[in-house]
């Protein structure tokens, strides 16, 4: 049976209650993927946006690193946040309800901003269109981190050719199902290592490192 397409805030207000456990357990790197991330965030970091925040995982270790850091998050999914504001109640973060498409990032406001298993979404525009806010919206010398699910050599032989299967893949349920383009669904649409890399580096960043890896879950630093 074909995967039924659903819409994106729906596909995870859905799982918000199991998503932790479930969402750690199906990804290569589990917790270390979450917790590794603080690690990689500049010394000088004082606040701090995250993009698709969801409930937060990676937040402990970058309250143990940063104890007095501020979290602005963004997530479409009402039900995660709810939990992400019980289970940091204490800890200075400002929530929004929204597409990170649609916020406002600002102009050399934050000192650090992380995505985490959230862009593998979306296709090379959108990233593109992203990626040129995420720059502006950074101060000089800040950084960007992404941890997502990626396509490169190391597991595929032909990465490239992986990456346009999914998009097909995509564009074609769409087109049974009679979806639209005015909504966003949930489908896993991982871009190649090169082509991540080569968009933030259009975007203006000055330099982008694959900083950590296991299997399909990579980390890229991008300097601005």
């Amino acid at each position: 049976m074909e995967q039924k397409l659903e819409e994106m805030s729906e596909f995870f207000n859905n799982r918000s209650q199991v998503y932790d456990e479930r969402h750690v357990g199906a990804i290569d790197g589990g917790l270390e993927s979450k917790r590794i991330l603080a690690s990689f965030l500049p010394g000088h970091t004082q606040n701090l946006v995250d993009l698709g925040i969801g409930t937060g995982l990676e937040l402990e270790a970058v309250f143990e690193r940063f104890p007095d850091i501020e979290v602005t998050g963004i997530d479409i999914a009402e039900k995660m946040l709810r939990q992400l504001k019980e289970k940091y109640a204490d800890k200075s973060v400002i929530l929004h309800q929204c597409s990170y498409f649609d916020y406002d990032l600002g102009d050399a406001h934050y000192d650090a901003a992380l995505s985490v298993m959230s862009l593998h979404h979306y296709n090379h525009d959108e990233k593109a269109d992203l990626y040129r806010r995420i720059y502006k919206g950074l101060k000089q010398g800040g950084t960007y981190i992404e941890c997502d699910y990626m396509l490169s050599e190391h597991e595929y032989e032909n990465p490239q050719e992986q990456e346009d299967f999914y998009f097909a893949e995509y564009g074609r349920l769409k087109r049974e199902q009679r979806i639209t383009d005015e909504q966003q669904y949930h489908y896993d649409t991982p871009c190649t290592v090169s082509n991540q890399k080569q968009l933030l580096l259009e975007a203006g960043f000055s330099r982008v490192s694959e900083v950590w890896r296991i299997k399909n879950t990579v980390v890229l630093a991008a300097d601005k």
